[in-house]
């Protein structure tokens, strides 16, 4: 395994990320213990540490303290769920970090002016967020509340708190239901820059309007999707079909 100008510590960390991505450790599956492990890679427990510090901030792995190291669990995102993506993710296992890029009032944009019922140019909250698995980007969201929740929200942190979880407990509305659409796109530069990904690469973009107990729209969505691990998965049977994505470890 020994490569000339690469330190040692990531050396072991590509050789377990291959191990790992070959099956021989499983998603969720703890890895055995750093004392074996670093005996086995003929390393003190020091630089081993370190080889899994890479790993974790890579979202190969996660250490639980007190219960060990474990391989990262595919996320699954239910389309169905009405669950926000962070939460979805965490109720497997896997944190989804948020960046929040902006969050401010703008004038809403045409397509968002009319999927929420208002008009074009009304005062809204434009919340811009990057969603990473360790350190990949992931999912790009631009999400648009109107007035006149959007005035409350705006000192929310988003980085921690969720929209729809705030949207329930500091505006008072029960979120129902939503309605999603999907749509293979090419990158725009303004989304590739935020992301670090070339302009123009085929993306999925998910669209999606959501709505309260009074069927009233409240939230519109734009999320991109840049990770290219990540997939829909179609169940089908007899009785109906069930979409979730999926990424791969």
């Amino acid at each position: 395994m020994p490569r000339a100008g690469i330190s040692k510590y990531r050396q072991i960390s590509q050789d377990l990320a291959a191990r790992i991505g070959g099956g021989e450790f499983k998603p969720g599956q703890p890895l055995p213990s750093q004392a074996l492990l670093s005996k086995e890679y003929g390393v003190t427990l020091m630089t081993f540490r370190q080889a899994l510090s890479v790993l974790e901030a890579d979202g190969v792995i996660a250490q639980l303290p007190g219960r060990g190291t474990f391989v990262t669990p595919v996320p699954t995102l239910d389309l169905r769920s009405l669950n926000s993506l962070a939460e979805d993710l965490r109720a497997q296992g896997v944190e989804l970090a948020t960046v929040v890029l902006s969050s401010r009032r703008r004038a809403l944009p045409a397509s968002a002016a009319a999927s929420l019922g208002r008009a074009r140019g009304e005062p809204a909250l434009r919340l811009e967020r990057l969603r990473r698995i360790g350190r990949r980007p992931a999912v790009h969201q631009v999400s648009w509340v109107p007035l006149p929740w959007s005035q409350t929200l705006l000192s929310v942190d988003f980085e921690q708190a969720s929209l729809y979880r705030s949207l329930e407990q500091r505006c008072q509305l029960a979120i129902v239901r939503a309605t999603e659409s999907l749509r293979a796109r090419a990158l725009p530069a303004s989304v590739a820059a935020a992301v670090g990904k070339p302009a123009g690469r085929p993306v999925l973009v998910a669209e999606r309007i959501t709505y309260d107990a009074r069927d009233t729209p409240v939230v519109y969505d734009l999320a991109t999707i840049v990770d290219d691990s990540i997939s829909i998965l179609a169940r089908r049977a007899q009785r109906g079909v069930e979409l979730s994505w999926e990424a791969e470890s």
